[in-house]
């Protein structure tokens, strides 16, 4: 019996290895070695490296949540897909490729598209030339527009009074108005569509015009007087920008009303400064019957590159290109080379705190983020990706929760208030331009807060604005 098994088992064997050497068995199948390369370009023609490319087996679809693939485009613009490893493709199958691009929260178009047909064990490849985008970086799944207009709507309850014909944004105390309140306030009600709102803050912004300030707003006002007659020049471009926003709206009456402040601030405040043998356009701060600050004091915070860029499309006006592009020399004379934190104010060479104004990153330089990062979020500015990417990635380290409203630019916490929205939301539109698991992070906590104090408020609502993609390029809509 036992001679019996053993000759079972030598014959199986036999039989098993005689059947493997036929060729007949279950081997692997050979690779296909089915591939479709994307190369993804821009009108210009340049490859659009770091793009999703989306696998698609319908054409009409544009959900993420139906992509067969999602694949990055390498450094030269590629994306390199393996069909043999795509479940549900096939040989004679047609596949749809696009780039799209997220809009509002969980809302897409698509940038640019190709449809392939596939050969098994060919290698084909195709281009996407993908059109204009209207905002770059990543919007947070932890931020909506329900929340931002809710909390449009608590602010216009809490910070909009009535004053003779018109209506004003208060500050502290409530009896004060100041122009930077009545710049954001123009702005949220234009990107609201709220235009009784904006018409009455408009019309307050006008029965406070001093000569003074050239014209522009007395920065300082109560409702029935003015408690300093001179300009302050970050409010006035937020006017004029807002106004270009609602002219999108509610006709061209407003457009002419933009440009007639663009052209005072064109011709009394944008200086010429010498940095590093360079020169360099700058904003002074302000004007108070005539401009002063300017290369020996200027605030970065100032500068909104993306509203500059707006500027010089709607006016022809070739200067405020280049002070956009020259916001960016002046932030790398103060930046902080490890924690990108910049100061309040500087000298145009980079010194902060002149004059005895406050050097370090506080209640002015907090906005920088967001007014930095726009042009990267609207028109693809790498410069200000690189800022953003930057102080983004400091915070984050210093964890959202953890974040206070002040810091030397080293990153020494001087804050004595603690986590805010101003500081908070700055960071947090930052981290747009980074990452979507950044900008969540970040979102999750600045969705939490409930500010009252009224600038922590209003900033609150500009960046809720730009986090649910409700703040968009008003020359791409």
């Amino acid at each position: 019996m036992k001679n019996l098994i053993i000759y079972f088992l030598a014959f199986n064997f036999m039989a098993v290895s005689i059947w493997s050497c036929s060729g007949n068995g279950d081997d692997p199948k050979p690779t296909k070695n089915t591939v479709v390369n994307i190369l993804v370009k821009n009108t210009e023609g340049n490859y659009e490296a770091n793009t999703q490319v989306y696998l698609f087996s319908s054409s009409s679809s544009i959900d993420p949540k139906n992509a067969l693939k999602i694949l990055v485009a390498d450094s030269q613009g590629k994306a390199s897909f393996k069909i043999d490893e795509i479940s549900g493709v096939s040989g004679g199958s047609t596949v749809y490729f696009k780039v799209l691009e997220e809009i509002k929260l969980n809302e897409y178009n698509s940038l640019g598209s190709v449809n392939v047909t596939i050969i098994e064990g060919k290698t084909i490849e195709s281009t996407i030339t993908i059109s204009e985008r209207s905002q770059y970086g990543y919007l947070p799944s932890t931020i909506t527009s329900a929340l931002a207009m809710s909390e449009y709507n608590r602010w216009k309850n809490t910070q909009v009074v009535t004053c003779g014909g018109g209506l004003r944004v208060v500050a502290e105390p409530t009896s004060n108005t100041l122009v930077e309140a009545v710049g954001f306030g123009m702005l949220l009600s234009a990107y609201a569509e709220d235009k009784a709102t904006f018409d009455g803050i408009f019309n307050f912004y006008k029965s406070k015009r001093t000569s003074e300030a050239n014209n522009m707003m007395a920065w300082s006002v109560t409702c029935d007087g003015i408690n300093d007659p001179g300009s302050a020049t970050d409010g006035d471009i937020d006017v004029a920008f807002a106004l270009i926003v609602a002219s999108k709206h509610w006709g061209n009456t407003y457009l002419e009303s933009a440009k007639e402040i663009i052209n005072i601030i064109r011709n009394s405040l944008i200086v010429s400064c010498t940095v590093n043998g360079e020169s360099i356009y700058i904003l002074a701060p302000g004007y108070s019957s005539g401009a002063w600050g300017g290369c020996e004091m200027t605030d970065l915070m100032y500068h909104t590159p993306a509203f500059f860029r707006i500027f010089a499309t709607v006016t022809g006006d070739s200067v405020w290109s280049e002070l956009a592009d020259d916001t960016y020399s002046l932030l790398n004379t103060s930046v902080n080379s490890t924690t990108g934190l910049v100061p309040d104010w500087q000298t145009a060479s980079g010194t902060p705190g002149p004059g005895g104004r406050v050097g370090y990153f506080g209640y002015d330089a907090c906005r920088a983020p967001w007014r930095l990062s726009l042009d990267y979020l609207w028109n693809g500015n790498t410069k200000a990706k690189d800022w953003a990417g930057k102080i983004s990635g400091w915070a984050e380290g210093v964890g959202p929760s953890n974040i206070v409203d002040g810091y030397e630019l080293d990153g020494t916490p001087i804050g004595t208030n603690g986590l805010n929205s101003s500081f908070l939301g700055g960071f947090t539109v930052a981290a747009m331009t980074h990452s979507k698991a950044r900008v969540d992070n970040f979102g999750s906590v600045l969705s939490g807060l409930n500010d009252t104090y009224w600038f922590n408020l209003n900033t609150r609502c500009l960046y809720l604005f730009t986090l649910s993609g409700d703040f968009y390029h008003p020359l791409k809509k």
